[in-house]
């Protein structure tokens, strides 16, 4: 009887082949019977002649070559689902039970316990620019201001808090009104901008104060600096992040991006960033509320420290560091490929944290089955699931496909009623990857930034920026209420706001400078500021004589004069006019 071998026998003889042994036939202990073999069919002869198969043989040849050709078939389809990292993912999805840890979020979002409520917009706003920035930046100032004003042999006239507050007034109303462009000088001396400018302060003291701002006492800087390329602006800035992280508590889900602040002065760690508009300028990586516009925790990126390795694997240590006071809360982050990885993913979720983020086509984490290809359908969707990870690779074009990574979905829900047919996690992605782009375009629309060649003063200028969004956001959640349905809100607020905050120097200068010229008191009734011991005076000139020279004085003093001689009305000043000393008596 001829034998006839199942594929695992066939398999084990290949084996054994490559240790040397013959397959050309079975010894007595390994044929199988004809009792044994249920697939025998006993015939007249011993043997079948070779060359002459019976029916019964070609049906098993054809069934083997169809097993043989299922196998190579699915042996495909496994290889296309394994990574070059020897990950597998499954085309099932996980089986779904209770809802998992790092998907219940623990705190409530909006403004922290223990804070008061907030009566205006200054006391929003001075609960990110405190006290003890004030102070910083003034004592700053004072120290470089008198060391420029020795310089030149003149004496310097320190910075006050209600000045300093004041100043900062000034430039976020510039912003307001969208004149960042617009020259300091045309600012304070038309007439068709704000009073509020020349009511405030002169022009030559505002220049003063821009010149001379300073962050950090520039007699130990050169010490600083051996160890932080920052150090001209790191005490202020490290002071504002503590504000951003105790104000404010988060929504569920938070967006990490980077944000490009323009700027083409000299910086050891300028950037450049052809896909930004501006292309150079200082990077900041930030962790934004992606529901509200809330700027949370920042990094600005210095490059390699003086003395430090080179680092690896910059963006998941970005977010690693501003993520890490969300640990155990059940919050989701939303990143782009620059910061998303596997081990990433990984490691987050065993701090209770998950994410959704894009996934760079040369991350050795996504199996072939999910790189983009020519052969597949457009708005087509592949799903690969690995324990609490989930891969999703959605065709948007021909021949182009975007990977997302996320930690949060463990499902095949893709949208049916769209046309796009876009699976969920891309949109939930959508909407929330834009937490850090809605801030940076909102402080960009009424931004105060003027022109400067020194970047601790970019820097300032977008903690400014960064301290009103937020302030807004803080007032606006305890007051709902607030310029509700109006389209420019936060255009209002900024302008109530910089009133606020100049309205006090106002005050203390008219109160202090008795000898003010007429046009600044002028813009300071216009401000609804004036003399809390005497009444607004009538300065209107209607009905009252035109002013002329006097006619005895030599025409070279043009001395203006409204006096008038009682009998021949020509116009003659104090020196060449004497009064007349008149009884009672003689009046009647």
């Amino acid at each position: 009887m001829a034998a006839r071998y199942t594929t695992e026998m066939v398999l084990q003889m290949l084996m054994n082949d490559d240790d040397g042994e013959a397959v050309t036939g079975l010894d007595s202990e390994s044929d199988i019977s004809d009792d044994e073999d249920p697939d025998y069919c006993p015939g007249g002869s011993g043997s079948r002649p070779p060359g002459n198969p019976t029916e019964q043989d070609q049906s098993d040849s054809e069934d083997s070559s169809s097993v043989s050709s299922e196998e190579e078939e699915s042996v495909q389809i496994m290889s296309n689902r394994i990574s070059r990292k020897g990950s597998y993912w499954s085309e099932s999805p996980p089986t779904q039970g209770r809802t998992q840890s790092h998907n219940i979020l623990r705190s409530r979002s909006g403004p922290a316990q223990g804070l008061s409520t907030t009566v205006s917009p200054k006391d929003a706003w001075q609960l990110f620019i405190t006290d003890d920035i004030i102070q910083e930046v003034m004592k700053c100032t004072n120290l470089e201001g008198r060391r420029v004003a020795t310089a030149r042999g003149k004496e310097w006239k320190n910075v006050t808090k209600d000045e300093f507050i004041a100043f900062i007034g000034l430039t976020l109303l510039a912003g307001s009104e969208k004149n960042w462009d617009v020259s300091v000088r045309e600012l304070f001396g038309s007439p068709l901008h704000n009073p509020m400018y020349k009511a405030t302060m002169a022009i030559g003291r505002f220049e003063d104060i821009r010149r001379t701002l300073r962050f950090d006492d520039k007699r130990t800087r050169a010490f600083r600096l051996e160890t932080d390329h920052m150090a001209a602006f790191r005490y202020v800035w490290d002071l504002f992040l503590v504000n951003c992280r105790q104000r404010f508590i988060p929504s569920d889900c938070v967006t990490v991006d980077e944000q490009l602040v323009p700027f083409r002065g000299r910086c050891k760690f300028l950037q450049y960033m052809p896909s930004k508009p501006a292309k150079y300028g200082l990077k900041i990586f930030w962790v934004c509320d992606a529901r509200i516009p809330y700027a949370i925790d920042g990094i600005v990126y210095t490059g390699r420290q003086p003395g430090e390795e080179v680092q690896k694997n910059l963006g998941e240590n970005i977010v690693q560091q501003l993520c890490s006071r969300f640990r155990n809360t059940g919050r989701n982050i939303t990143m782009d490929n620059f910061f998303t990885s596997v081990p990433l993913a990984q490691h987050l979720l065993e701090k209770d944290l998950t994410i959704v983020g894009t996934l760079r086509q040369n991350k050795p984490d996504i199996p072939p089955l999910m790189k983009p290809s020519k052969s597949r359908e457009v708005h087509s969707t592949e799903f690969g699931f690995n324990d609490s990870l989930t891969m999703v690779s959605y065709v948007r074009k021909k021949g182009k496909a975007v990977v997302l990574l996320s930690t949060m979905h463990h499902d095949k829900a893709v949208d049916e009623n769209s046309r796009k047919k876009k699976p969920e996690v891309i949109t939930f992605y959508n909407k929330t990857k834009g937490g850090v782009d809605t801030t940076d375009q909102m402080v960009g629309t009424y931004t105060c930034k003027r022109q400067t060649q020194r970047w601790p003063m970019v820097l300032w200028y977008n903690i400014i920026h960064i301290a009103t969004l937020n302030a807004y956001t803080f007032f606006t959640a305890q007051h709902p209420e607030f310029k509700s349905g109006i389209t420019n809100a936060r255009r209002l607020f900024l302008k109530e706001l910089s009133k606020e905050l100049v309205t006090p120097h106002m005050r203390s200068r008219l109160e202090g400078c008795p000898q003010l010229q007429t046009p600044i008191i002028e813009a300071m009734e216009r401000c609804g500021v004036t003399k809390a011991t005497t009444q607004p005076q009538e300065r209107s000139r209607q009905g009252q004589p035109k002013r002329k020279r006097c006619q005895i004085c030599p025409s070279s003093k043009d001395r203006k004069v409204n006096t008038r001689c009682g009998k021949c009305s020509v116009p003659v000043c104090n020196d060449h006019s004497q009064k007349q000393v008149v009884c009672l008596n003689c009046i009647e």
